[in-house]
C-alpha cells in the first residue's frame, strides 16, 4: 500500500465516522404533553358560573423537574433524566394550561386568566400551587403533591389552603403510560380545586 492510498483510507475511514456520528448517532427525542379532561376531570361540570372570574398560577416547582426531559424515579432518592422523552413545551406552563382549561369547564365559565397573563374582567380569585412532588416509576405509579390555595384577588388573602397527595397507577412501562397517569393524578387535583371553588360565596 503506498503512502498515499494509505492517506485516502485513513481520511475515509474519519469521513465515515463522522458521518455515523452525524447521522446514525442518537435518536431524534419524541415530545409530549399533559392531557386536559383527564381522570376526574373528564367527569361532568359542577357548577355554571359564567360571571365567575379566575386567575390560574403563579406555580411553585421543584428545580429537578423545571427542565425539558421527562423525569422519573428509580428507587427513593434517584431521578432518571430521559434525554430521548421530553416535553413539547415548559411543563411548568402546560401544567397551567390544563388546570385553566378544566377549571373553566368545570366551573361553567369562560372567564380563566393563565399566569402572567392579567385578567381583563373582574377576577374573585386565584389559585397557587406549590408543586412539591410530580413523577413516578415507569410502570409502576406516578405520585403528585400539591399544596393549593385559593386567595381573594381583591386583597391576596387565601381563603383555603391545603395540601393533596394523589398516586396514580401507570398502564404500562411506557413514556405514554407514564404521561396519561401524570394527565390523571393532575385531573384529580383540579375536579378537588373545582369542588371547593364551587363551595366558596359569590365575592
Amino acid at each position: 500500500m503506498t503512502l498515499s492510498s494509505l492517506r485516502t483510507g485513513i481520511a475515509v475511514g474519519l469521513l465515515g465516522a463522522l458521518a455515523a456520528g452525524c447521522f446514525g448517532g442518537s435518536p431524534q427525542p419524541q415530545f409530549y404533553t399533559l392531557s386536559e379532561a383527564s381522570g376526574p376531570a373528564a367527569g361532568p361540570p359542577l357548577a355554571s358560573l359564567p360571571e365567575l372570574g379566575l386567575v390560574v398560577g403563579p406555580i411553585e416547582f421543584p428545580r429537578y423537574l423545571d427542565r425539558p426531559e421527562i423525569v422519573t424515579r428509580d428507587g427513593a432518592n434517584r431521578l432518571v433524566l430521559a434525554d430521548a422523552h421530553r416535553w413539547g413545551g415548559s411543563l411548568r406552563n402546560d401544567i397551567l394550561r390544563v388546570v385553566g382549561d378544566d377549571l373553566g369547564r368545570l366551573l361553567g365559565t369562560a372567564r380563566v386568566a393563565i399566569y402572567p397573563t392579567e385578567p381583563r374582567f373582574k377576577a374573585t380569585y386565584r389559585i397557587l400551587l406549590d408543586i412539591r412532588e410530580f413523577e413516578g416509576k415507569r410502570g409502576e405509579g406516578v405520585v403528585l403533591r400539591v399544596r393549593w390555595t385559593i386567595a381573594a384577588v381583591s386583597d391576596g388573602h387565601a381563603v383555603f389552603v391545603a395540601e393533596s397527595r394523589f398516586e396514580q397507577l401507570v398502564a404500562s412501562a411506557s413514556v405514554d403510560d407514564m404521561v396519561a397517569a401524570e394527565s390523571a393524578a393532575l385531573g384529580t387535583l383540579i375536579r378537588q380545586i373545582a369542588e371547593r371553588v364551587a363551595a366558596l360565596p359569590a365575592r
